[in-house]
């Protein structure tokens, strides 16, 4: 089983959102992260990994007036039980700002993984991988979804629904629920030089 990989960078935005810092125990605490813990006295609570902040939860982008959204909705709940959806409304940018309160959602461990439906997926990737603690991919194929899940412990999918069956996208979600969220220790080692790279050329 993977462990829960613990970085610097995720534990400041924890810190930031303010309350208990909750963390499974048991995780892989990066060097940095230990060094961070060292610099900042703040309260952290272990927890078992079965109490974990909804291990399996998954939360959905979705615009919930059209009935193929609404269908695919019922269809996960049949098997996922309820699923937390957040509704892209409100004109120009409302898929970007509905894609950045899900990044919120995982980053604050509130729910596990996400899904967006988009007809467009570039945009959503983008934004999405701009939060630290987030790792999206594109959706086309089962298999680059396994791929994605194995090397990266993908966390959200982003699916671009207008050209994909209801049974391919369901495919596709199930892979995601099945895969790990940790990557692995070197790859989360190099994700964290990127960001603590701030985007900067010389990293």
């Amino acid at each position: 089983m993977s462990r829960p990989v613990v970085t610097a960078i995720m534990l400041e935005d924890l810190r930031r959102q303010g309350g208990d810092i909750r963390l499974v125990k048991g995780s892989l605490i990066t060097p940095s992260a230990r060094d961070w813990m060292k610099d900042h006295p703040v309260h952290v609570t272990w927890i078992d990994s079965d109490q974990g902040c909804t291990s399996g939860k998954l939360a959905l982008v979705m615009d919930s007036a059209l009935p193929e959204m609404r269908a695919i909705r019922a269809m996960l709940e049949r098997s996922l039980g309820p699923v937390e959806v957040v509704d892209p409304t409100g004109g120009h940018g409302s898929l970007t700002a509905a894609v950045r309160r899900l990044c919120g959602l995982i980053v604050r461990r509130e729910v596990s993984r996400g899904v967006v439906f988009a007809t467009d997926g570039a945009v959503p990737v983008c934004v999405a991988n701009k939060h630290n603690g987030v790792r999206a991919a594109l959706g086309m194929t089962v298999p680059m979804v396994e791929e994605a899940g194995r090397e990266l412990g993908i966390n959200m999918l982003v699916i671009e629904y207008p050209r994909l069956t209801t049974y391919l996208m369901r495919q596709m979600i199930d892979r995601l629920m099945s895969s790990s969220t940790a990557a692995s220790p070197e790859l989360f080692a190099s994700i964290e030089a990127i960001e603590q790279g701030g985007g900067r050329a010389d990293w």
